[in-house]
């Protein structure tokens, strides 16, 4: 490869580069705005609802629930909303979806219990 091939096979390196530091920059920008900050905030605390619901992290009321992980969370959507109003619908919305999701869950447990452990709960006389 000569002198002049370099060069040119050193700027097309340097401009795609420079393309994927900008669309790197748009996309940290995009996901530093408070209502996709919101949005991850009620993402995350559903699924450690969904988690603690589940006892995937070691099964029992509660110890799903990591309270150092979502105490950060929590201080950080509750401090957008106070500064961004704007903020309250995506947050009234984001509950929404979190109490559907939580019934739905509710429903799907309840109906994949077997008939066995339905009658083993209920009493006979």
């Amino acid at each position: 490869m000569n002198r002049e091939q370099r060069k040119r096979q050193l700027i097309a390196q340097g401009a795609i580069y420079r393309a994927e530091v900008l669309l790197a920059k748009q996309a940290a920008e995009e996901s530093l705005r408070p209502d996709t900050l919101a949005r991850s905030v009620l993402q995350q605390g559903a699924a450690a609802v969904i988690a603690a619901f589940r006892g995937s992290n070691g099964g029992g009321s509660g110890a799903g629930v990591n309270l150092q992980t979502l105490l950060p969370l929590l201080m950080g959507g509750l401090s957008a909303l106070s500064k961004h109003q704007s903020l309250l619908k995506t947050i009234v919305r984001g509950a929404a979806f979190a109490g559907t999701a939580a019934s739905l869950a509710a429903l799907v447990s309840r109906k994949k219990k077997s008939p066995a452990e339905q009658s083993a709960e209920t009493p006979q006389a």
